[in-house]
């Protein structure tokens, strides 16, 4: 009976280590991040928590810094009276990275070459150079890497070797333009290249008065072949940036204009999505219910949180520069705060503030031309005015109830959930923030803008407008 009792103790002795190991392990766990922005929802979200602090372990420097396709925007707008005008096709800018395993890899606008680097060391491991600037970071799929060309090429290479396996030009025209000191293709690739169902799509587009062309190739050959496989020719449109899908639908952004929506099955189109001078951007990102969220195109910045199937309301977020949200909960950042917000709420509040806005606006109007002597439809109208002002108030009561915590904070340019931790990047800084309270935790220096970053695999990788790559790991 005693030595019963003794195995009985070692048993539960052992089921409770294994309890707290899986938790160890839950909350150690490595993550790798595949694409821009982590997926293909660019969602800027993993589930990986760093252990604080982190140290710098290596940076590259490269020679030169990256060279954008567009030019900056100017520096004021002398008619609207707006100074720090916002970038609306800034999506190369910086070297953003992607990581799985040991090996990072980056696209490089300068050398034309894609670069694989050890991880832990940031040694080189391999480059392949192309005919044209690398804009947009590669995609990691099935031990490939994926990416576009301003030589108006697709390419998918061995992810470890970096040997070719696959290359698709959509233009039959090998016509090049001069850009930036260099020839490119009147039709580069600077969506990069989304790999979903194992379909590579990508896109290959300049000038809103030439054609374009909305591609998906079998990601393992790169042909076009097989159902959802397709290569559209599109009119009146500049697709540039990371494209996003969810399960239906691609979304193509394209800086000055308006997103643009296609069925991902086919590739026909579904619209264009933005109101005004509103809807520009190369920032955008689907939350996990299927919001659309993009900008910053307008003269003072803004995010646009767009129609969906389950509402017609468009809300311009003013002030507001980056989104990410998980679970219960949405971060968002502006110029000079960081905030926590009831995600769901918060989006069916901006929602329902809208169309009060709308309603209210309609009821003036009619209300302006009604003949003064319709005493009781002027009444009528009056008093449906001041309900909805009294609902709205309450509206925007709640909208403030929304938020958990809001606090100052000087990096402003980038922002990335890691487990329960957020990355801000900033001018020469980055930084750690506790996501129960918003304190900050950590910070680190950087040279140059902070545009991009990575958490994989127990490293933080920060990416400047300098060209330059931080490696930061847990001490």
């Amino acid at each position: 009976m005693k030595e019963k009792n003794v195995i009985t103790m070692n048993l539960k002795q052992s089921i409770s280590l294994i309890m707290l190991l899986c938790c160890l392990t839950r909350t150690g766990i490595a993550e790798d991040w595949l694409t821009y922005q982590h997926d293909n929802r660019r969602s800027a979200v993993t589930s990986e928590n760093l252990k604080l602090p982190l140290k710098q372990s290596w940076v590259y420097q490269p020679a030169q810094s990256p060279q954008p396709a567009w030019a900056r925007p100017a520096k004021w707008d002398a008619y609207a009276e707006v100074k720090e005008l916002k970038a609306m096709r800034n999506y190369d800018h910086a070297y953003y990275v992607i990581a799985v395993g040991d090996s990072i890899w980056f696209g490089s606008s300068v050398d034309d070459a894609v670069h694989c680097f050890d991880a832990n060391t940031g040694k080189e491991r391999w480059s392949y150079i192309t005919e044209g600037a690398i804009r947009v970071t590669p995609t990691w799929h099935n031990h490939n890497v994926y990416f576009g060309s301003d030589d108006g090429c697709a390419y998918c290479l061995d992810a470890k070797t970096g040997k070719l396996i696959w290359k698709v030009k959509p233009a039959e025209n090998d016509r090049l333009i001069p850009n930036n000191g260099k020839l490119i293709s009147f039709w580069p690739c600077r969506t990069g290249v989304l790999v979903q169902n194992n379909k590579a799509y990508f896109a290959a587009s300049l000038l809103p008065w030439k054609e374009s062309w909305l591609c998906a190739v079998n990601a393992e050959t790169g042909e076009f072949q097989g159902k959802g496989t397709y290569r559209q020719t599109l009119y009146k449109m500049t697709l540039e940036a990371p494209l996003l899908a969810s399960a239906t639908t691609l979304y193509a952004l394209q800086g000055r204009s308006f997103p643009a929506l296609f069925q991902i099955e086919n590739g026909k189109p579904k619209g264009v999505s933005g109101d005004g001078r509103q809807g520009g951007g190369v920032y955008a990102f689907l939350t996990e219910d299927d919001n659309f969220i993009s900008g910053q195109g307008s003269l003072r910045g803004a995010l646009v949180l767009h129609k969906n199937e389950a509402s017609n309301e468009l809300v311009i977020l003013n002030g507001a520069q980056r989104i990410v949200t998980a679970g219960k909960y949405a971060y968002l950042q502006s110029a000079k705060e960081i905030a926590q917000l009831d995600q769901a709420r918060y989006f069916s509040l901006q929602r329902q503030n809208v169309a009060m806005q709308e309603q209210q606006s309609k009821l003036k109007s009619k209300l302006r031309k009604l003949d003064k002597k319709k005493i009781d439809e002027i009444k009528k109208l009056t008093e449906q005015i001041e309900t909805l002002k009294k609902e709205q108030k309450q509206v925007n009561q709640s909208l403030a109830d929304c938020l958990k915590w809001q606090v100052p904070c000087s990096q402003s340019l980038s922002l990335i959930l890691a487990g329960d931790l957020l990355f801000a990047g900033g001018e020469n800084s980055v930084a750690a923030i506790d996501t129960t309270n918003g304190k900050q935790l950590w910070a680190a220096p950087v040279k140059g803008k902070a545009l991009g970053l990575t958490v994989a695999n127990k490293h933080l990788f920060v990416s400047s407008d300098t060209g330059a790559i931080y490696c930061f790991e847990v001490k």
